[in-house]
């Protein structure tokens, strides 16, 4: 059985549109003044890292919770579903690996691949995605950041991405971008 490994964030829906798009709502319960509020979402929309040494604080709090909203409203690629069931069609073996904390939000992705009827068969969080698939044994990886697109040859695994702005100055040393899902199918059935 073929094994692939799939990102889910700007990969198979749109995460950064939703985080960049959505109007989020200051809830004075959540501990912060609306000026933080609105400091920490210009942060987060920047894709500024909290600078602490402390695994957990206010800012990665807030971000936790505007992830887990952005992972509620974000929308499937229609291309990205049909190409999910044509490989379980396929009978092949599918890992959604992710930087997602799958710890916290784990329910709410599990909930959204089922609503948008995302066949899987492992769900994983990865910090480093080639190294993940090297120890899995997997050597096709679909995914959008700029590090596995560039470095993912050096470990021997084929990466196929998602075309975006964000890679035009990336050496793609045999990384292989589409513009749809389907081009993917005509590569990998071989």
């Amino acid at each position: 059985m073929k094994t692939i490994a799939i990102d889910l964030d700007d990969t198979l829906n749109n995460f950064t549109e939703t985080l960049q798009q959505t109007a989020f709502t200051y809830d004075p319960t959540d501990g912060i003044s609306e000026e933080k509020f609105h400091n920490y979402l210009k942060k987060m929309r920047n894709g500024d890292r909290d600078s602490s040494e402390l695994l957990s604080n206010e800012y990665s709090s807030f971000c936790g919770k505007i992830i887990s909203l952005c992972h509620e409203q974000a929308q499937a690629r229609p291309d990205g579903v049909a190409f999910m069931q044509w490989l379980r069609a396929h009978q092949w073996r599918i890992v959604i690996c992710t930087f997602s904390d799958l710890r916290s939000d784990s329910d709410r992705i599990r909930t959204w691949l089922k609503d948008h009827q995302i066949p899987y068969d492992y769900l994983f969080m990865a910090m480093n995605k080639l190294d993940f698939c090297n120890a899995w044994k997997i050597d096709i990886l679909v995914d959008d950041h700029v590090l596995n697109v560039q470095y993912g040859s050096r470990y021997g695994i084929q990466v196929f991405y998602p075309i975006m702005s964000k890679h035009k100055t990336v050496e793609l040393n045999g990384a292989r971008g589409f513009t749809t899902f389907n081009e993917l199918i005509t590569w990998i059935q071989n």
